[in-house]
């Protein structure tokens, strides 16, 4: 008798990644997985929600793209500086930009090695774990 097929991908429009354990979306689009110290993802939480809404509405546009003169829509929202490298009080207190997935992997990739990216209409700029105050401070004076 045949069955149904199994649906594993992010019910996002476009999005082709894996859906999380916990509802039908990925990680990035507000997926939930339980995680090991009784909490569950940050990325669902409603704060979080209506910041990736309202960043992508902003920018919809891939900001790494531009910088090469490219257009491509953006799907990630980003942490400039990863909050699992500085802490749980920088998830929403950063400075976001709007990816395409292969920038967004491709700053992934370079972050595991220490380097962060900024993608600013005058190019990349490379920062480091010991920028964040600095940048954050300069964020909340408004003059970033």
């Amino acid at each position: 008798m045949p069955y149904a097929p199994f649906n594993n991908q992010c019910r996002e429009l476009g999005c082709k990644q894996p859906r999380s354990k916990l509802n039908s979306f990925c990680l990035d689009h507000g997926g939930m997985n339980h995680m090991g110290n009784g909490e569950t993802n940050a990325y669902s939480d409603p704060a979080w929600r209506s910041l990736r809404r309202r960043q992508l509405s902003t920018q919809p546009l891939c900001q790494s793209c531009l910088t090469k003169g490219h257009i491509a829509s953006a799907v990630h929202v980003d942490h400039v500086f990863p909050w699992r490298h500085i802490g749980q009080h920088a998830f929403l207190n950063n400075v976001f930009q709007s990816l395409c997935h292969e920038c967004h992997s491709y700053k992934t990739g370079k972050e595991r090695k220490g380097t962060f990216i900024h993608y600013t209409p005058d190019g990349e700029k490379n920062l480091t774990k010991d920028d964040y105050a600095y940048t954050m401070a300069r964020v909340n004076a408004g003059n970033f």
